[in-house]
């Protein structure tokens, strides 16, 4: 019985080990590779335009760059288009795709945006002055040291106006560093070498406490509250910034609109206005190198402050 019970055994191990081996299904993840045309549509199609003429389906607060026209906001190289896409425009719609996007995916969308104007040619390092003509305009970037000994702003913004005035701003909080008077900027950063600063031409005739500010905002306690680039607007006489106050904890104090121009006299001062729209009381620290028209305290409501600049003659 024993022996039995053990030949039985053996012949249903060699009955299992007769089975032909079952075939193993394996699963090839297949990789897709996107082409630059794929990304810009997913991605971009939707404020820039199918066809990057800047006619997109989402409503901006102003029209996308149009790519059709060459419109480029640091540069039309595949270097100055990559970094602009990678790290986006503060201030505006542009968000950066750093995240979202790898450097190999960044390139072929800015190859594709590239063919939108096929005579596009790149600028040259003797053709990089911009001019302003009978609108405003805005460039944003690395801003040189206003003088020597002063630091280098990684974020700066310019805003040039058609009289031949133009502001310099750093724009992390939004502050008036500088004003000029003459040529508006050289476009340094359009060239193929990247990570050049925009040198500003026109004669420094203000410079803000040294040309590095303390912030001029606080709450009713004291307490900084920081300025926050909400946008620019170009569509008016004068450059326009628009930019949110608020606390550490993110609490919306105020909207501010800010234009800056000359007035006409003796001697030529610049009004810096404010045109505020207050949820929360806070105070105007005025600039120890300006004064204003009205009380540090502004109250909960709609009102405007205009920070006064006396200007040296330039030479």
């Amino acid at each position: 019985m024993k022996h039995h019970a053990i030949l039985l055994v053996c012949i249903a191990f060699l009955y299992g080990c007769s089975e032909p081996p079952q075939e193993q299904t394996v699963v090839q993840k297949e990789i897709t590779i996107q082409s630059g045309e794929h990304l810009y549509m997913m991605y971009c199609a939707s404020c820039h335009g199918t066809t990057g003429d800047g006619k997109g389906l989402i409503a901006l607060d102003r029209p996308a760059r149009s790519f059709i026209e060459g419109g480029f906001s640091f540069g039309n190289t595949v270097k100055a288009i990559a970094k602009t896409t990678r790290s986006g425009i503060p201030g505006t719609p542009m968000p950066p795709f750093a995240e979202l996007l790898t450097d190999e995916e960044i390139f072929r969308v800015v190859q594709h945006v590239r063919q939108f104007a096929p005579m596009l040619k790149e600028v040259l390092p003797n053709e990089t002055e911009m001019v302003v003509h009978e609108r405003p305009a805005v460039v944003r970037g690395m801003i040189s040291p206003i003088q020597d000994g002063l630091q280098l702003h990684p974020r700066g913004l310019l805003v040039g106006n058609p009289d031949g005035f133009s502001y310099e701003y750093r724009v992390d909080d939004v502050r008036l560093l500088a004003i000029r008077q003459g040529k508006f900027v050289e476009r340094s950063d359009w060239t193929d070498r990247g990570g050049s600063p925009l040198t500003p031409l026109g004669i420094v005739v203000v410079l803000v406490e040294g040309g590095n500010p303390n912030g001029m905002f606080q709450s009713a306690d004291g307490k900084l509250l920081r300025a926050k680039l909400k946008s620019t607007n170009v569509l008016t006489a004068f450059g326009t910034l628009q930019y949110e106050l608020l606390d550490k904890e993110g609490t919306l104090y105020a909207i501010v609109l800010e234009t800056c121009e000359p007035t006409t006299g003796v001697r030529t001062l610049v009004e810096q206005r404010l045109s505020i729209h207050a949820l929360i009381p806070f105070l105007i620290t005025t600039p120890s190198t300006a004064t204003m028209d009205d009380a540090s305290s502004v109250p909960a409501g709609k009102h405007s402050r205009t920070i006064i600049h006396a200007a040296r003659e330039s030479k």
